[in-house]
């Protein structure tokens, strides 16, 4: 390797180091004192980088948001629980896979999803984000909702357009910050929210 390719290199590590401080300390931030709080001044503050810095990682406020929202949508476990469903043999199996899947990104992007709910509130650009990764859900929903149409498991009269908005009802991650704001443990939440899927769609 030459020394410019070891350079080049050595910087876009230090880089991609800086952002992923910058959007763990906007995220910190943001969940612990609101969005509307918050200043791009203050994450720099905090990251220990300059203001500059930020603005030239992301470009504003709202980017900020949008970049930790896409760092939990390229989450590898939702290829893995999908690819899972694909290969599930039975209605129970690809719903209480699917459940599961939501629960695993929930809790591990539980401040994220804190952070987008009340930015999009106050925000019209965050608030057309969240619509984005509501399509984004549809259609992960749909590839579910289709695996049971392809397994005979769909309760009869319910359709692919129905288990989706069933899904979409129970599942999303408004459905989990709903039940963590009533108290539940994230297992409590899981097998309420598992058997009320399984209800709804299954014979």
């Amino acid at each position: 390797m030459s020394p410019r390719v070891y350079r080049s290199t050595v910087r876009e590590q230090a880089a991609a180091a800086t952002r992923t401080a910058i959007l763990d300390t906007a995220e910190a931030l943001f969940a612990e004192h609101g969005y509307a709080r918050v200043t791009v001044k203050r994450v720099a503050e905090a990251a220990e980088v300059a203001q500059g810095t930020v603005y030239a990682a992301f470009g504003s406020k709202p980017a900020l948001v949008a970049a930790l929202t896409e760092r939990a949508a390229g989450d590898a476990g939702i290829g893995e629980a999908l690819a899972a469903v694909e290969q599930a043999m039975t209605g129970e199996e690809v719903v209480r896979l699917m459940v599961r899947q939501t629960r695993d990104l929930g809790q591990r992007h539980n401040r994220c999803m804190t952070v987008l709910f009340e930015a999009a509130a106050v925000d019209q650009d965050i608030a057309e984000l969240l619509r984005g990764t509501e399509e984004l859900l549809r259609e992960r929903y749909g590839r579910v909702a289709r695996r049971l149409e392809r397994l005979g498991a769909l309760r009869p009269g319910v359709t692919v357009s129905d288990a989706v908005q069933v899904l979409e009802y129970f599942v999303t991650p408004q459905s989990w910050h709903r039940t963590r704001q009533l108290g539940w443990d994230w297992e409590r939440a899981e097998v309420f929210l598992a058997d009320a899927v399984v209800a709804a769609l299954l014979p």
